[in-house]
């Protein structure tokens, strides 16, 4: 899955008074110093073979080891070129700032479950969506975290809107 283009409407494009886009990089940056925080107190991030610290994602009832991504190249590539993602694992990305954003499927060679999140909680989800799907996939309402999981994770393990998530 990689980023396709943000959707921004003119009124969107225009320099405000920057507040949201401050609280989004504060939120990231505390989000990134705690997963390496964690890291180091256990000797050092665990990386993926692609070198992305993995951290613990829980959304509802069920919990994910997720390769986190912040830097627009890994966000763009995100799983796309790999043959899978292992079962009980996923992608963290985490977005420069609060936004609707736009995903698509371009060299993916497996199916996923995208969960569109706000900090603490799941408002959208894209279920089962094919590797041949050759349209766009836009979150419901502005985030700044999107999960990504191997297809049928949220119907096996019952996620739905509004579920709370943390890591």
């Amino acid at each position: 899955m990689r980023l396709s283009r943000p959707l921004v409407n003119k009124a969107e494009a225009r320099p405000g008074p920057g507040r949201k886009k401050s609280v989004s990089w504060v939120l990231t940056a505390l989000t990134l110093g705690f997963i390496f925080l964690a890291a180091a107190a256990t000797g050092g991030p665990e990386l993926s073979e692609y070198g992305n610290p993995f951290t613990w994602v829980r959304v509802g009832q069920a919990r994910v080891k997720a390769e986190v991504v912040t830097t627009p190249e890994k966000i763009f590539r995100g799983l796309g070129y790999r043959s899978q993602l292992p079962a009980g694992q996923g992608m963290l990305f985490l977005m420069p700032e609060v936004a609707t954003q736009v995903f698509c499927m371009r060299g993916m060679e497996f199916a996923i479950d995208i969960l569109w999140l706000v900090p603490g909680r799941v408002v959208g989800l894209e279920k089962n969506v094919s590797p041949q799907f050759a349209g766009d996939l836009t979150s419901p309402e502005p985030v700044n975290y999107v999960l990504e999981v191997p297809a049928g994770f949220c119907d096996q393990h019952g996620v739905k809107v509004g579920d709370q998530v943390s890591w």
